[in-house]
């Protein structure tokens, strides 16, 4: 049983422990005292160390984070891996940056994201986002699975727009994880994990010479997550969620100044998490929906990136294919939900396969960029380049609405929609150094799309909908992106700057029909465009054992991409709104001791509607907030490792504990209600000796059941969608 509070958190009763709980209290409890014991296992100095050098490709070459004058957070590898589980992982990921959000509001779209204030909480196509999520450089679908986060070096979040050099649609920012690539050198891991909720994982990772110049590197997981939300319909639990991942690379060297990167990867997840929960429910959290979703994402893809270094510069070379394919069959009437809203009985709607849709969305992309590089600092440092793009996107939709769901009518039939996109670009940037200390940075970004549309619409026999409907649409587009800065290093360990950038959100057709039912074409949504304004520092202090990073931002955005729920259909449609953002960053880490080291981040957003109609069909108004974006986040990390001895044997502990924080956020354009704030606790605690480690963790510690994401039906009645509860369990790795 659960309780709800008054505002819609929950949370679970107190329960005996499981035993993941209690081994997990075992160990802390066994480890205290050996390391109470074991003094002289302590580093003695207890000096601070130098925070380490931190080496990004922001700027598609690779810098010192303290020398790139863009606001951004980067993630280590294992920063990823404890900021959230595995079947969590982009979620986890925005949390652990100032300013970012992750849109979760259930369907085929994994990768959406907000950053200050930009962007929406559902995609009318696969390309319709501000904020790109990039593996190994090359853009994710926003209907992709999320890419899993194994085996990476870094998470590189960058805020502000990034036309300039990494392309089409990054009005809000851009997310680079970029994984652990092939070495020379032996490696082999091996993981396991076991846990609460049936949480369970396996993962391995191999790393060696193939030859005398050609290294290979394979990565594998597997992980599960039991289902949470009883289904009072069909019993059992709702919220299963299943990861598989695989990457693999080759690294050859057939030259001295040439290197060839070849990188598969394989992503599958599958998920029967419920879309439409009922909010106000007296026994929430609960579903009906009969049958239940089971949402399923298969994503594979390649690249080859090929460099080549001259005297003074390097030519990059990077192809890339994606085949990304999602599966959603689920029932459109959850009968708590709809009989909430009509007073009816549930047994009218809870009736199987009456009311039901399987949709079926498949996107196959190739790209190919060449860019050319300066290779050492001076004077004047620049990239250049071209980019093609190419999309063909299928949509193939079945539906049947009985007359029990009465705003489902327009759904019965099948769509058979195909959207394809060309884009191609031309980009520059460069950074000239006017004195020792001051440096002036001016990019530009020509892009020129094309998009065609081809629609077909077949009724069922329901005299709502017409028999046949077919429509072949295109459009042009074409934008101009780009940044220009200044920035001034006061002193080797401090630096200010300023910028301006020009963002821009490419026009394009929905995915899925809104009209066809009627025998209307769809109409096209426009072009996105957006100026940013950024007032920026970073700084090193105490011998660089402390970072401390800040930034002041404005956005003003035009025909934003913000997206209505119509409940009406229970289909989103587009909101094409005026909206602005000011706001700050602040990331700060330092190093107490050489033991010790806290990280910490805080962000601020106040993102309103600005210049609505009087009366707008969409329900907004001028002064609404933004969507999916909180006023504050933040998140606090501390790290400790030491030497220490268990039974005589000596090791090392290696601890972490997190806390992240998300405040409340408007549902949609019309502030139908708030989605409360949240704050989620990680921890983790190993020992490690030689080439074992044995761990226990806990996601969610406090076990908060936040709201992710939301929708207003009719007065009174909505639907939400519930986080995963706490889990806790033991680990071990091996490594040789």
């Amino acid at each position: 049983m659960f309780t709800t509070t008054p505002r819609g958190t929950v949370r679970a009763p107190v329960l005996p422990l499981s035993r993941s709980c209690v081994a997990m209290a075992a160990l802390l409890a066994a480890t205290a005292p050996a390391w109470a014991q074991a003094p002289e296992a302590q580093d003695p100095s207890g000096a601070a160390a130098e925070l380490p050098t931190v080496t990004v490709t922001a700027r598609k070459r690779e810098e010192s984070l303290q020398n790139v004058p863009i606001s951004m957070s980067v993630l280590d590898g294992q920063d990823s891996r404890e900021a959230a589980s595995p079947s969590d992982g982009n979620a986890g990921l925005a949390r652990a940056a100032p300013n970012v959000s992750f849109a979760d509001s259930g369907g085929q779209f994994g990768n959406l994201f907000v950053i200050r204030g930009v962007g929406s909480f559902a995609p009318l196509s696969s390309d319709d986002t501000s904020v790109v999520m990039y593996l190994n450089e090359v853009p994710r679908s926003v209907y992709g699975a999320p890419p899993a986060l194994l085996d990476i070096d870094r998470v590189e979040v960058l805020r502000g727009p990034q036309g300039t050099l990494f392309g089409r649609n990054t009005q809000g920012g851009a997310i680079n994880v970029i994984p652990h690539g092939p070495s020379f050198k032996r490696e082999f891991s091996a993981t396991t994990e076991v846990g609460s909720q049936g949480h369970r994982l396996a993962e391995v990772v191999a790393n060696g010479a193939l030859s005398d110049t050609v290294a290979g590197r394979l990565a594998l997981r597997y992980s599960h997550l039991d289902g949470q939300v009883p289904n009072v319909a069909t019993g059992g639990q709702d919220g299963r969620t299943q990861v598989g991942a695989a990457r693999g690379s080759l690294l050859w060297l057939p030259g001295e100044r040439t290197t060839v990167h070849f990188s598969g990867f394989y992503d599958h997840r599958a998920s029967n998490a419920p879309r439409f929960i009922w909010r106000e429910n007296p026994a929430f959290p609960q579903s009906a929906a009969n049958p239940n979703s089971d949402i399923r994402w298969r994503d594979a893809g390649a690249s080859l990136k090929v460099e080549h270094e001259f005297d003074r510069a390097r030519l990059t070379a990077l192809t890339s294919y994606q085949d990304d394919r999602s599966f959603q069959p689920m029932d459109l009437s959850d009968s708590l939900l709809y009989a909430a809203m009509t007073g009816q009985p549930r047994s009218r709607f809870d009736v199987p396969y009456a009311d039901y849709v399987d949709i079926r969305f498949r996107e196959r992309t190739l790209q190919q960029e060449l860019r050319l590089s300066s290779l050492e600092e001076g004077p004047l440092t620049w990239t250049g380049g071209i980019n093609l793009f190419h999309s063909r996107f299928i949509n193939n939709t079945w539906a049947v609405a009985s007359p029990a769901a009465f705003n489902f009518q327009a759904q019965n039939g099948a769509q058979d929609n195909r959207i394809r996109t060309t884009s191609m670009a031309a980009f520059g940037e460069g950074t000239l150094a006017l004195s020792e200390q001051l440096k002036a940075t001016l990019g530009l970004r020509y892009t020129l799309e094309r998009k065609h549309a081809d629609y077909a619409f077949s009724g069922n026999g329901n005299a709502a909908v017409v028999e046949h409907s077919l429509h072949a649409q295109q459009l042009s587009d074409r934008f101009l992106t780009g940044r220009a800065g200044l920035s001034y290093a006061w002193t080797p360990q401090a630096m200010a700057y300023a910028s301006i950038s020009r963002g821009a959100v490419g026009a394009g057709f929905p995915v899925t029909q809104t009209n066809g039912y009627a025998g209307k074409a769809e109409v096209p949504y426009e072009t996105s465009t957006s100026w940013t304004y950024e007032l920026g520092f970073k700084t090193l202090w105490l011998d660089k054992r402390l970072g401390l990073n800040g930034s002041l931002f404005y956005n003003n955005v035009k025909n934003g991409h913000l997206i209505v729920f119509n409940p009406a259909q229970a289909l989103f449609s587009t909101a094409s709104l005026n909206y602005r953002s000011q706001g700050a960053e602040l990331e700060a880490i330092a190093s107490l001791n050489s033991n010790l080291k806290l990280s910490a981040g805080l962000g601020f957003t106040q993102a309103g509607l600005v210049d609505v109609p009087e009366g707008s069909s969409t329900g907004a108004k001028s002064g609404n907030r933004v969507p999916n974006m909180p006023r504050l986040n933040g998140s606090l990390g501390l790290e400790y490792q030491a030497p220490m001895q268990i039974a005589g044997a000596s090791g090392r502990l290696k601890s972490h504990l997190g806390w992240q924080y998300v405040g409340k956020r408007a549902v949609d354009v019309k502030q139908s209600f708030d989605l409360p704030g949240y704050g989620v606790v990680n921890a983790r605690i190993g020992w490690q000796q030689g080439d074992w480690e044995l761990y226990a963790f806990a996601w969610n510690l406090l076990d908060k059941r936040y709201l992710v994401g939301g929708q207003a039906w009719t007065a009174g009645v909505s639907s939400v969608r519930v986080s995963q509860p706490r889990i806790v369990g033991l680990g071990a790795t091996v490594r040789f």
